[in-house]
């Protein structure tokens, strides 16, 4: 498994909240905001653990979007 099949596989098990923030700061990133395969790959990943979640996690994942947006 590679390096960025690995850190997948770690951002899969975040929780979605700390999932978005990690988009966020990706995106940010001057390095990382070009490689933008990788942020695909991430928000492929968040659509897919979002669309798992339990209702419970969907709204505390609105709560805290709403918060990010809000900044």
């Amino acid at each position: 498994m590679s390096s960025i099949e690995k850190r997948l596989e770690a951002f899969s098990k975040l929780p979605l909240r700390a999932q978005l923030t990690l988009i966020a700061s990706s995106r940010n990133n001057p390095i990382l905001s070009q490689n933008k395969e990788y942020i695909e790959s991430l928000e492929r990943i968040h659509a897919e653990c979002l669309s798992s979640s339990t209702l419970e996690q969907k709204a505390i994942y609105a709560q805290a979007k709403d918060n990010l947006t809000q900044s």
